[in-house]
């Protein structure tokens, strides 16, 4: 149906579903999250819904009935974790009434029969389908279809397959992304102290006795981190959780303590800093009594390899960019850190952004198989001649096409069956554009050929030329697969004429594809009211009318959570990134303190100290951004193709995103500045006498 509230404009499409008894339900369990279930000319709406929507109990909703609008007021919000996706993830909002109110709006009375066997499983299940049905033909009460749920298999298993599969490679990144941490504070601790480890070689320590009170240290700051980590990911993996459900319309169960998971975060939060601070330790340690005393604080070393003497004479610039640039390499191996944590977040942020461009392009292609303007599904068969006159006679329209639904059973190789959906259209059509991915297209003349989706196709191992049986109103048939198709719907194409002639259908349809003159939004919108008002001058029954638009926001929708994760784990990257950077200029700084007390004490001003320590910065971030624009286009293309498998069966249409690569310059600029400024602050606010003086 059609509805509205009274502070709206705009018509929504919308599901009805009348259930004969709500307080006395044996299936299908849907729970009552407020108000109280609908009674009367009453609804209740589905918690998703109302979310989205702000629907409340008391609310009005004003439903469209033919050519009469019906007043009912919503007394209660429903959880259904059959609803589907919710409408902001591209799902139908659902409504709940009696069926005496739905048959008073509509003038349906169809009825679901819901059957439950004793032993789940799918060929008892598929057995005991055939035989109801075969006793409702005797009874004289046919079913128009049978749908036999596999208990095993939610809905919503691959988009949350895929999210979890995100969580995963995110959670791997961030322990990779933390031993450049690790490394790096090390360093700096092990850099500050580099006089009191001179100190404690005098004092007669040895080497193996100094690193043992470094490795204490990062086995304290893991113990730290554990106490913090353990809480909180706990409880952030159950909001998640309660998130994700949510948002699939299902109420989350207790909290729940999972002993495995906190022994192996116990087990890496003490072993990755351990091992991840054994190699700064031992150098730091290495490091003789003589020359921690004597250079601490001093930046010597520089000059002595070739790319220091290359760089050394480079000449006419600024003075304090030619130090920034000399200090840069001062420290090969912590340089070459630092660019290798920032490399590998921008090439990760570059990857996740590319894979977002491959969604929308994928996007793109999904919803432009069909050149049509609107599509019309109505609610019983009408005459193909009569169905495209009609239709040609609204303002604008220049083209209509008629096709054909048929939910089919498609017989599968270890003898069982699964629901598939497939779509009759003249193989010489000229409004449908479908992605062939492998075989050809339907050919005039073609006889019982299938375009099988590539999905079903990839899942069940069914490959261009094989052939396929299923069962066409309880008949079974044999189709060959002449190509695979790509589309968001699973939808599988035959022949028009032949699906009309195996299910003795003849010149009827019931779906018209149609295009306009004009395609934007607002002509979209006004051809979908034309189409609406001469349709039921005519008095056809239409059951759903969308747009191109209707449908492309849909298909994007059902991707945003994915998305979302994607630029969660792009922004974290960078997040870590900066941090990494943060470290070494920290290290520089203190390792320089002397140095900087040198340049003050000879006349540098604070703006020329922090100038050094900021632009010193900003070249490690564009160099760590040459680095990651090669890198990440192998990364994104392999990124894609696994999170298209993952959703699709399918790689993704790939794009590389050009829009990321200057957007991760930008960013990784900004972060490099930002990272350095706190440490340039700190030196310029070091005194003479305090950096010259010894400890």
């Amino acid at each position: 149906m059609r509805r509205r509230l009274e502070s709206e404009a705009d018509w929504r499409e919308t599901r009805v579903t009348a259930r004969q008894d709500y307080a006395g339900q044996r299936m299908g369990l849907i729970s009552l999250a407020e108000g109280h279930w609908p009674e009367g000319r009453t609804l209740a709406v589905e918690s998703t819904t109302a979310q989205d929507f702000g629907i409340a109990p008391d609310t009005v909703v004003i439903v469209q009935s033919g050519q009469h609008e019906r007043r009912l007021e919503v007394v209660g919000v429903i959880h259904d974790p059959d609803a589907g996706l919710p409408p902001s993830f591209g799902g139908r909002p659902d409504f709940y009434a009696t069926p005496e109110t739905l048959n008073w709006l509509a003038g349906v009375d169809d009825n679901r029969l819901d059957v439950r066997i004793t032993t789940p499983s799918m060929a008892r299940a598929r057995e005991v389908s055939d035989r109801v049905r075969g006793r409702l033909d005797d009874l004289g009460m046919p079913a128009s279809g049978a749908w036999v749920r596999n208990p095993e298999e939610h809905w919503s298993r691959d988009p949350l397959n895929t999210m979890l599969l995100i969580l995963v490679f995110s959670g791997a990144l961030s322990l990779a992304l933390s031993v450049f941490l690790i490394v790096n504070t090390m360093n700096a601790i092990v850099a500050q102290q580099v006089w009191q480890i001179g100190v404690m070689k005098v004092m007669g320590a040895t080497g193996a006795r100094a690193a043992c009170v470094y490795l204490a240290v990062a086995l304290i700051y893991g113990g730290l981190a554990l106490a913090l980590a353990v809480p909180l990911g706990a409880v952030g993996a159950y909001r998640l959780a309660a998130w994700a459900l949510g948002v699939l319309s299902i109420v989350i169960g207790p909290f729940r303590v999972v002993p495995q998971v906190i022994l192996l975060q116990i087990g890496v939060g003490l072993a990755v800093p351990l091992l991840a601070a054994l190699v700064p330790v031992v150098n730091g340690v290495r490091v003789t009594a003589r020359k921690a005393i004597s250079t601490y604080g001093l930046g010597g070393g520089f000059g002595k390899g070739p790319l220091d003497r290359v760089l050394g004479s480079v000449r006419r610039l600024p003075r304090p960019v030619a130090i920034s640039l000399r200090n840069t390499f001062r420290h090969k191996a912590r340089v070459t850190l630092t660019l290798a944590a920032l490399a590998l977040g921008g090439a990760l942020f570059m990857a996740i952004l590319s894979v977002e461009a491959s969604c929308s392009n994928t996007i793109e292609v999904i919803t432009d198989d069909s050149g049509a303007d609107a599509v019309v599904h109505f609610a019983r068969a009408y005459r193909v001649e009569r169905l495209i006159a009609v239709t040609e006679q609204t303002p604008g329209v220049t083209a209509a096409e008629v096709w054909k639904r048929w939910t089919v059973r498609l017989k599968l190789a270890d003898g069982g069956e699964r629901s598939m959906l497939i779509v009759g259209l003249p193989p010489a059509s000229e409004i449908l554009r479908l992605r062939v991915i492998a075989g050809r297209r339907l050919r005039p003349g073609d006889g019982n050929a299938i375009l099988l989706n590539s999905k079903i196709a990839f899942e069940y191992e069914i490959a261009v030329g094989d052939e396929v049986r299923f069962d066409l109103d309880d008949r079974e048939t044999i189709w060959t697969v002449v190509g695979l198709v790509l589309n968001a719907e699973e939808r599988s194409f035959v022949p028009f004429d032949t699906l009309s002639r195996q299910t003795g259908s003849r010149n009827v349809g019931w779906e018209v594809a149609v295009v306009a003159q004009a395609h934007d939004p607002e002509a979209q919108r006004r051809l979908i009211d034309d189409l609406r008002s001469i349709y039921a001058t005519h008095r056809f029954e239409v059951d759903d009318l969308t747009s191109a638009l209707d449908n492309r926001e849909k298909v994007q929708s059902r991707f945003g959570l994915i998305l979302w994760v994607l630029l969660t784990i792009a922004l974290l990257a960078a997040g870590v990134g900066g941090i990494g950077l943060m470290g070494t200029m920290s290290i520089n700084v203190v390792e320089r303190r002397r140095e900087i007390g040198v340049m003050r004490a000879t006349g540098a001003t604070s703006a020329t100290v922090a100038a050094i320590f900021v632009v010193e910065g900003v070249v490690v971030g564009v160099l760590s951004w040459m680095l990651a624009v090669p890198l990440s286009y192998p990364g994104a293309r392999l990124f894609s193709d696994t999170v298209g498998q993952a959703l699709l069966r399918s790689p993704f249409e790939f794009a590389y995103s050009v829009e990321g690569v200057g957007l991760w310059l930008g960013a990784v600029i900004v972060i490099s500045v930002l990272a350095s400024l706190v440490p340039a602050l700190r030196a310029t606010q070091v005194s003479v006498r305090e950096a010259l003086a010894y400890e």
